[in-house]
């Protein structure tokens, strides 16, 4: 019923009506709000951006749900296509999985999935190289797999594909405790697992045959095996055999396996090994080895005719013949066929061994070039030693061939050659092994070197000595390298042991005492006592005498009953010899000498007993310096103080003659003139006839290894003789004995005193003109002598001086 227009409106119309009215205002208050300020403005469009923003998100998503179709990913349809077989689905069914979710409970199936499919994949591939690397790549997958966890299950299957991956990826050591694991769980892969072992034992650095052979044997007992795998089995088995040595039992398996895999390549290939091995064995040229080797070339001949790919087999022959050809003698044929091998199989394992072959005989032919060349490719082509594999020359026959080689040029004295080849080797070597290889040679060369000192030419001899001391020294310092790396070994102490003893011998003996103070302080009880007399020693070297007595007599006490006292002993003499307590250094030496626990056939009572006569000698008790010097002498006449202590006693008896020279002049009766007299001549002819002695064994060559200092013996035996016989007034005969020197030392300072005495003698001889001629000629000599000659080494005046006194003499 319509309202009337006269009728009163109701209360909640009321209501109703003011509502609308005030939603018809809405927009024009807010509006009126939203610009009463600048903040309400942006306030009010920030949120009207959120909400479209919001509005728009919410139907996108609606929207992508709706045309979306659900098809969710799981580990288990992964774990299915891998036991299909099919891994690229596997592996993108895990790479759909990772995206699809972010679990880290399914981390490990799906590392397992990759490392599993990896692996499937490897033994697929046809490269060698790519085959080696893939089997690594999974061995790390399923290593992390394991570590984090697998599905249950799985645990038999990781095992198994984990260990395989490791031995086929060259990593035997790693691999062949999972396959021992792996074979607890009684699966399926028994007699793959049984092979796998018995590969990766022969894969070993240090090959375990015993251990293949078990494995070997433990595959062979497998019921219902495969024939063929049973023949490929038995194979392994006399390849194991022959390695082993055991010859005839190796050819025994090989009649147990079938016909038609008797005449097989790697059976032929296997029997030319066995002759060749047999034949190393015999008698060199005997007929009996000419066969052998002549049954191994037609065997290894014939696996080239058999292997029809031409493949590993055949390169391995064409090896094996080139080394049928060494051991022939022939060493034309054999560098033929491995420089063939080399052309056309370089980057293979046999054009490896080629190489390597090639290179030996090449350093047999003394071609060193040549030779580097061969071992330089062979060394960069093993690369790492963890990927490196070759049952051709695995890697305990490279490093004992290259050790062999190393030794060879070591034998031959040819040591830059060695360090040469030492420094080469590291790719295959420890840094270790290089190192205490350099120290090594260097102490060789350094031996070597100091015979060389020994025997060479007189003006010669200096550079062999410098030279033995720079490799000393060098070895020294390389040990001590070597101590470094093995701080935490039992070898350390040993190390530094070889370290000091080697700058000892190098005279570096700073580095010595500080070597051994180090070697002191780890060792509590090998080599003490020699560590304190090698720290006394060098010491006393080092002019610390103080300190060189305080170790030797701490070695002396400390350690009364080691054998190294008595050397202590001797050197604590020495040192007080320097330090002027002569009585102190006699007590010692004749401890040494008569306290009855040396025995003279030691060397440190031969040098005790010389050391007390120069001891004598040096404190002008020329009777006791010519006893003791001669029993020196008589009882080691090949010693090498032994010609040092024969012109000692000449100068012995030379000094003492000066005595009965004095008593003579100051004589109160004729009687004792005489006497004395007969004493004074009775020296100087005794003196005279050790000095020609001397003189003589010289001349002859005695004693060649002290060169040196037998030039300098000889010389002063020329000047005390023509002293001597001066002394007897036998004027012509010491003249003469002075030309000598001028003759055979013109070019030295000292020969300027011959000139004097030569003016001496004619001077006695009443020849005064003759003896200006000689003046004159001494001055000739001193001007042509080098501007840098230093004078005071062998005279008593400078240049000056001697043109000084040769000025006055000039005036006779």
């Amino acid at each position: 019923m319509a309202k009337q227009p006269n009728q009163k409106e109701s209360p909640d119309d009321e209501k109703r009506i003011t509502l609308l009215e005030r939603l018809r205002n809405l927009p024009l208050a807010i509006h009126r709000w939203v610009s009463g300020s600048r903040l309400r403005l942006a306030l009010a469009s920030t949120l009207a951006i959120i909400m479209v923003g919001s509005t728009f998100a919410i139907w996108s998503y609606l929207a992508h749900l709706a045309v979306e179709p659900i098809n969710l990913v799981t580990l288990e349809m992964a774990l299915a296509a891998l036991d299909a077989q099919d891994t690229s689905k596997a592996k993108n069914l895990i790479g759909e999985l990772q995206q699809q979710t972010a679990n880290t409970k399914s981390l490990g199936g799906a590392l397992f999935v990759l490392g599993a499919a990896k692996e499937f994949d490897a033994i697929k591939e046809w490269s060698v190289d790519r085959r080696q690397a893939m089997h690594l790549v999974a061995s790390r997958y399923l290593t992390k797999a394991r570590q984090i966890g697998i599905p249950p299950g799985r645990e038999s299957q990781l095992l198994f594909l984990l260990g395989r991956s490791l031995v086929l990826g060259n990593q035997p050591l790693a691999g062949i405790p999972i396959l021992e694991e792996a074979l607890l769980n009684k699966e399926s892969w028994t007699s793959e697992i049984h092979s796998l072992l018995a590969d990766a034992n022969l894969l070993l650095p240090t090959p375990d045959l015993k251990g293949a052979l078990k494995y070997n044997k433990l595959l062979l007992t497998q019921p219902a095996l495969d024939p063929d795998l049973q023949s490929q089995a038995l194979i392994t088995k006399a390849e194991i055999l022959g390695k082993l040595g055991r010859t005839s039992q190796s050819r025994e398996t090989l009649e147990h396996i079938q016909e038609t895999h008797r005449k097989q390549a790697r059976v032929r290939l296997l029997l030319g090994n066995l002759a060749l091995l047999e034949a190393s064995n015999m008698q060199p040229g005997s007929s009996e080895q000419t066969e052998k080797l002549a049954t191994a070339l037609s065997n290894l001949k014939e696996v080239q005719q058999v292997d029809q790919r031409h493949g590993e087999l055949s390169r391995h022959a064409m090896y094996w013949i080139g080394t049928c050809y060494e051991a022939q003698g022939n060493k034309l044929k054999a560098e033929n066929q491995y420089s063939q091998l080399r052309k056309i199989h370089g980057d293979t394992s046999a054009g490896l061994a080629a190489t390597l072959a090639m290179a030996d005989l090449d350093r047999d032919k003394n071609r060193p070039e040549k030779a580097f060349a061969g071992y330089r490719t062979v060394l960069q082509s093993v690369g790492d030693p963890v990927t490196y594999s070759s049952s051709l020359l695995p890697l305990k026959t490279l490093r004992k061939r290259l050790l062999r080689s190393y030794r060879t040029y070591v034998t031959r004295n040819e040591f830059e050659h060695a360090m040469k080849l030492v420094g080469l080797i590291e790719p295959v070597f420890s840094v270790v092994d290089v190192i205490e290889l350099r120290a090594k040679t260097h102490r060789k060369w350094a031996e070597h070197k100091q015979l060389e000192g020994n025997t060479e030419a007189p003006r010669q001899a200096k550079s062999p000595v410098w030279d033995n001391r720079f490799h000393y020294r060098a070895a020294g310092r390389a040990y001590e390298n070597v101590a470094r790396l093995r701080f935490a070994t039992r070898q350390f102490p040993e190390d530094l042991w070889l370290a000091a003893e080697n700058y000892f011998l190098g005279h570096n003996y700073t580095n010595t005492i500080r070597i051994l103070e180090e070697y002191l302080y780890y060792e509590s009880r090998r080599r003490n006592a020699l560590a304190l007399l090698r720290m006394g020693q060098s010491n006393l070297a080092l002019g610390y005498l103080s300190l060189a007595i305080e170790q030797l007599t701490d070695c002396i006490e400390m350690y009364p009953r080691d054998p190294n006292i008595f050397q202590a002993r001797l050197e604590c003499a020495r040192s007080y010899l320097e330090n002027d307590q002569a009585n102190l250094a006699e007590q010692l030496l004749q401890t040494n000498l008569f306290g009855g626990t040396l025995d003279p056939t030691a060397a440190e009572w031969e040098d005790s007993l010389f050391t007390l006569g120069h001891l004598f000698y040096n404190q002008e008790q020329y009777h006791k310096a010519i006893r003791k010097l001669s029993e020196a002498v008589q009882r080691y006449p090949q010693a090498k103080e032994a010609m040092l202590a024969r012109y000692l006693i000449a100068r012995a008896f030379h000094s003492a003659s000066v005595i009965p020279r004095k008593n003579m002049d100051s004589a109160k009766t004729e009687s004792d003139r005489h006497k004395n007299r007969q004493l004074y001549l009775d020296y100087l002819a005794q003196a005279l006839d050790n000095y020609l002695s001397v003189k003589r064994s010289i001349t002859l060559g005695e004693h060649k290894d002290s060169a040196a200092l037998n030039r300098n013996l000889l010389r002063n035996c020329y000047m005390m003789q023509g002293s001597v016989l001066f002394q007897l007034r036998r004027y012509e005969e010491a003249r003469k004995t002075y030309a000598n020197v001028t003759t055979l030392y013109q070019q030295e300072a000292f020969v300027l005193e011959s000139f004097v005495q030569i003016a001496n003698c004619w001077q006695r001889l009443n020849q005064p003109v003759k003896a200006r001629g000689t003046i004159e000629q001494a001055k000739l000599v001193l001007d042509r002598l080098p501007a840098d000659t230093d004078f005071k080494l062998a005279t008593n005046l400078n240049r000056q001086g001697w043109e000084l006194l040769l000025e006055q003499l000039g005036k006779w």
